[in-house]
């Protein structure tokens, strides 16, 4: 009888050792689960489970777990898609803590300041160099709102205008703590336009002030009654009022011209013609200007150019402005050259006025077409110009979404150039009016035989 016993409690203490061990590996399970977020799926069957009590425990845990996943992948994708949305802006955005350590930073921001690289970790001090900006965000942040402020930055040899703004960010972290949302919008091209826009304003007025003042100091001698003026000398002084007053309506007329490109993109009209019978057209208007020494003026235009489309009134504005300043500063030329060519990997029509002339010195070529540049000021006011016209040209050549550019060397002559889409990639006029104080981009097919410098639209 003692040994039956002893049998039986053997096999109840078996019994409760699997059920034991059974539970021990549920639990080892549950924990794994939970802390590797997946679905717990027992090694025993849902009957065990419900012989033990365990099945609801087990169900209710992956509803959890299922869940949990489920809100992680929601704030996963909503995470993406904030990172793809400040990805694709153009302002810089920055997120640091009160360490000054960057906990977040758009594309934007790491092209500006890192090239490219990501800065996630980096110090703030690190990332952006600045001490005046680092100042003002020690300023701002203690605040919760703070209005935008203009800061320049020094990039290596580029200097960077930004318009700053920055706010606290709660919540986001521990209690107690907080972090600060930067965003820095890149105004360096507005600045630029604002600096090229007073420079304008200044040079128009003292452009202005010029005739104005000989024409008023001639008419009031010539009204003064005590002045002692003869027939001779008032005839003198009545031409030179009229040169200043024929001076200054050229000066007006091409500053509204510019005004009118400018504010009114759409004025060019373009309609498909052959650029050849215009060449010949601005050439044939200046045969009677030629003197009888052997100067002339050719035309040679490529077959494959024509026809194309162009606003003809306006390129015929830029070869007239190419050639009268060829008579006007270069009077000693034996030939002038309208050509045109198609330029086989852009297929743009290449235009150029050529000039055997003494040619242009290299410094004066990059700034040839800002406004009121001149390369021997004294002979342009001389023989009349304003000092706007290649300003002009290089404007409606943007406009037609083509480009402008200078070649010369000196005793050799010049080459005055300009390319036009001949398939338009955008409607004509749809450049920015703010084309004209663009950079310079370089063409690498020009020729080494004179020094150059190219004006793009930007």
């Amino acid at each position: 009888m003692l040994w039956f016993s002893t049998i039986l409690l053997l096999l109840l203490s078996l019994l409760l050792f699997r059920h034991i061990l059974r539970l021990s590996r549920l639990l080892h399970e549950l924990e794994d689960s939970v802390c590797s977020q997946r679905r717990l799926i027992p090694e025993v069957s849902r009957e065990t489970l419900r012989k033990i009590g365990a099945l609801g425990l087990v169900d209710s845990i992956n509803e959890l777990i299922d869940s949990n996943n489920q809100t992680i992948i929601q704030k996963n994708d909503y995470s993406d898609q904030i990172d793809v949305i400040l990805g694709a802006v153009q302002e810089a955005v920055i997120v640091f803590n009160e360490d000054h350590v960057v906990e977040y930073a758009n594309r934007s921001t790491e092209r500006i300041f890192h090239e490219g690289l990501p800065i996630q970790g980096m110090s703030l001090e690190g990332v952006l160099r600045s001490s005046a900006l680092l100042e003002h965000l020690d300023s701002a942040a203690t605040q919760d709102d703070n209005e935008p402020t203009r800061i320049k930055i020094n990039q290596g040899k580029k200097k960077l205008w930004f318009e700053v703004s920055c706010s606290r960010v709660q919540g986001m972290y521990p209690e107690g703590t907080y972090s600060t949302l930067l965003v820095m919008h890149d105004i360096t091209k507005q600045k630029d336009l604002e600096a090229s826009r007073r420079k304008f304003v200044a040079n128009a007025s003292h452009e202005l002030r010029t005739p104005l003042t000989i024409i008023k100091g001639f008419a009031e001698t010539l009204t003064d009654d005590k002045a002692a003026i003869d027939s001779k000398m008032r005839d003198r002084f009545t031409k030179k009022i009229l040169k200043n007053a024929g001076r200054l309506h050229r000066l007006v007329e091409d500053l509204l011209t510019i005004s009118r490109l400018e504010s009114q993109p759409y004025l060019i009209e373009p309609v498909e013609q052959s650029i050849e019978s215009l060449f010949t057209e601005v050439a044939e208007s200046y045969y009677s200007r030629l003197d009888v020494s052997g100067q002339r003026i050719e035309v040679k235009v490529d077959e494959a150019v024509d026809p194309f489309s162009f606003d003809r009134y306006r390129i015929h504005q830029v070869l007239d402005n190419l050639v009268e300043n060829v008579f006007r500063y270069a009077p000693e030329f034996r030939s002038i050259r309208l050509e045109a060519v198609l330029e086989p990997e852009s297929g743009d029509a290449h235009c150029s006025v050529i000039d055997d002339g003494p040619g242009i010195p290299k410094k004066h070529l990059p700034h040839l077409f800002e406004r009121f540049y001149r390369v021997d000021k004294g002979r342009s006011r001389e023989t009349g110009g304003t000092g706007l016209g290649l300003s002009i040209v290089k404007h409606i050549v943007q406009l037609h979404g083509g480009t402008v550019a200078a070649e010369s060397k000196v005793g050799e002559g010049t080459r005055m150039s300009f390319r036009l889409p001949i398939k338009l990639t955008q409607p004509l006029g749809e450049t920015s009016a703010d084309l004209e104080y663009a950079g310079n981009n370089t063409h690498s097919d020009q020729s080494d035989e004179y020094e150059s410098t190219d004006q793009g639209a930007g």
